[in-house]
């Protein structure tokens, strides 16, 4: 599949979250208890994470977004 996206020149998936990022018009966001259960550190977190909130931020965030996804 990685081989057939690059065939058709599209854009590693990294590379796509970055363009996005520089839109202004997207937002990252890292689940604290997960972050916990997989005990990963702040660190370990791509740059583009704004914020690391729990679900009760989440669903705030979300609920005055046009799209979320949850992943």
């Amino acid at each position: 599949m990685v081989a057939n996206l690059a065939k058709m020149k599209y854009p590693k998936p990294y590379d796509m979250l970055k363009q996005l990022k520089k839109s202004k018009n997207f937002h990252l966001y890292a689940c604290s208890p997960s972050m916990a259960m997989f005990e990963i550190k702040k660190e370990d977190l791509i740059p583009e994470v704004e914020q690391i909130v729990g679900a009760a931020t989440f669903l705030e965030l979300a609920s005055r977004s046009d799209v979320s996804l949850f992943i």
